[in-house]
């Protein structure tokens, strides 16, 4: 086989083409979802069953609260896909995609954490929901980055047909 006359040289060399596998991102955001989901109910279990804290309903609604529990679980995992969604289009549409998303899921963490220390209710209540929302919302920010990054993958560019430069 002849060697090419016109080698290329390490700088003119394209570098390779990242590329996101959808499957295995969607299917990382849907486990995402599922730990947010589980944290919302240890946490509730948590407060409720070791700290005696009336989180979610009376306090004899037992250690597994009421419907709320399940509810604020759904929330949780529907926030997991809300973040998903909102990386991979990140992802598609703009530079530093990794970067934008950690202060948008920070900064709505932030929220979620200090909104329900302003209602009005038990200060251990409060407390407890507070934490629960940042570790939900911690989560969510660190699994769904780690996925991205995890789920691009980097294809070998096209070569174009050298041409010997002009004279």
């Amino acid at each position: 086989m002849p060697q090419n006359p016109y080698p290329r040289s390490p700088q003119q060399r394209p570098s390779p083409r990242p590329e996101l596998d959808e499957r295995r991102f969607r299917a990382a955001g849907l486990a995402t979802s599922i730990v947010a989901a589980l944290i919302a109910i240890v946490g509730v279990i948590a407060a409720r069953g070791v700290f005696k804290i009336p989180l979610l309903g009376s306090p004899d609604a037992g250690v597994w609260g009421n419907a709320a529990t399940i509810a604020y679980a759904l929330a949780a995992f529907g926030c997991g896909l809300l973040a998903t969604g909102l990386l991979f289009l990140l992802l598609r549409t703009t530079p530093s995609p990794v970067t934008y998303f950690g202060w948008i899921v920070g900064l709505v963490t932030a929220v979620a954490a200090v909104i329900p220390l302003t209602v009005g209710s038990d200060f251990g209540a409060k407390v407890a929901t507070s934490l629960i929302n940042a570790a939900i919302g911690i989560a969510i920010g660190t699994l769904t980055v780690s996925a991205a990054r995890r789920s691009i993958l980097y294809s070998p560019p096209t070569e174009p047909e050298l041409q010997p430069p002009f004279i």
